[in-house]
C-alpha cells in the first residue's frame, strides 16, 4: 500500500491545512507544464491521487485505519539505541520531514508564478514589431528640402547631410559625391514614426538609403525582435524557457526604442 503522506512529505499527524498546502506546492513544482523534467509527470499524477485520499475527511479515516493495520493501535516499540553523533550540535531530522525544493525547483516556482508577466511582455513586444513592419511598409512620406552642409562621419565610410529643415542623414561616401552641398533633394520618411530611410536629389532622381537608421544598418534589431516575440508568444513549452524569452524580449524593446532615436544623433 501506497503512503500518501510519505508522497506528499507530510507526517501522519498533518492537519487537513498543511496536507492542503503540501499538495499546492508539489502541484506547482511538478505540474509538466511548469516542470520538463521527465520524471514530472509520474511524480505529479501520485501527488494527485494522494491529495484525493487525503484530502477527503471519509476516505482518510478510512486510510489511516488501513496504514494502522486494520483500525487497531500497534503496541508502542521500544526506539533502537542510537549511537551518539561524532558532532554534538548533530540534530536527527525526522523521516516524514518535508522535502526541501532545490534552487533550481525554487526557481522553477518562481519562474511558473511570474510567467504570466513575461508572456505579455512577449506580446507586447510582438505588437511593436507588427508596428514597425506596417510603420516601414506603408507608403513613405516625403518632405522637400535642401542640404546646407555635409561632414565626415567617425566611421569614415559614410558622410552627415545637414539638411535646411534642421535635421541630418547619414549616407556612403560615393552618394555624398553625387548629391551636393546647395542642393534640393527629398528625404522619404516612415509613415508613422517618420524615420528617414532614403534621400533624393531632385534634379538627377538618384536615390540613396539612409545608412544610420533602425531601416538602415540597425534594420537588425526589428528582425531579431520579431522572431523571439513570435517565440515567447506562441511556443508553449518550456516554463524557463518561455520567460527568459520574456526577459529577451524586454532588452530588445529597449534596445529597439533606441535605434528609433539613432538617425537623430
Amino acid at each position: 500500500m501506497k503512503n500518501y503522506y510519505f508522497i506528499l512529505s507530510l507526517s501522519t499527524q498533518a492537519s487537513d491545512l498543511q496536507i492542503k498546502q503540501a499538495y499546492r506546492r508539489l502541484a506547482l513544482q511538478f505540474h509538466p507544464d511548469k516542470n520538463p523534467s521527465p520524471e514530472a509527470e509520474a511524480i505529479f499524477k501520485e501527488v494527485n491521487e494522494a491529495y484525493e485520499v487525503l484530502g477527503d475527511p471519509l476516505r482518510k479515516a478510512i486510510y489511516d485505519q488501513m496504514l494502522r493495520g486494520g483500525g487497531e493501535e500497534a503496541p508502542p516499540v521500544a526506539p533502537a539505541p542510537q549511537r551518539p553523533h561524532r558532532d554534538p550540535r548533530y540534530r536527527p531530522q525526522p523521516k516524514n520531514a518535508p522535502r526541501k525544493p532545490s534552487k533550481r525547483e525554487e526557481l522553477l516556482a518562481l519562474m511558473a508564478t511570474h510567467l504570466r508577466h513575461a508572456q505579455l511582455v512577449s506580446r507586447l513586444t510582438l505588437l511593436f514589431s507588427v508596428i514597425l513592419i506596417a510603420d516601414y511598409s506603408l507608403p513613405s512620406k516625403k518632405i522637400s528640402t535642401h542640404i546646407v552642409g555635409e561632414q565626415a562621419t567617425n566611421r569614415g565610410s559614410s558622410f552627415k547631410i545637414e539638411l535646411g529643415d534642421g535635421n541630418s542623414v547619414s549616407i556612403s561616401r560615393e552618394a555624398a559625391r553625387k548629391i551636393g552641398g546647395g542642393k534640393n533633394v527629398m528625404v522619404y520618411q516612415s509613415a508613422l514614426f517618420s524615420i528617414p530611410v532614403s534621400l533624393e536629389d531632385q534634379r538627377t532622381h538618384f536615390r540613396s538609403p539612409v545608412e544610420i537608421s533602425i531601416y538602415g544598418n540597425f534594420a537588425f534589431g526589428p528582425l531579431i525582435l520579431l522572431i523571439t516575440s513570435l517565440l515567447g508568444t506562441f511556443y508553449w513549452k518550456g516554463v524557463e524557457f518561455r520567460f527568459n524569452l520574456g526577459i529577451v524580449n524586454f532588452l530588445l524593446l529597449l534596445l529597439n526604442l533606441v535605434f528609433l532615436q539613432i538617425h537623430k544623433f
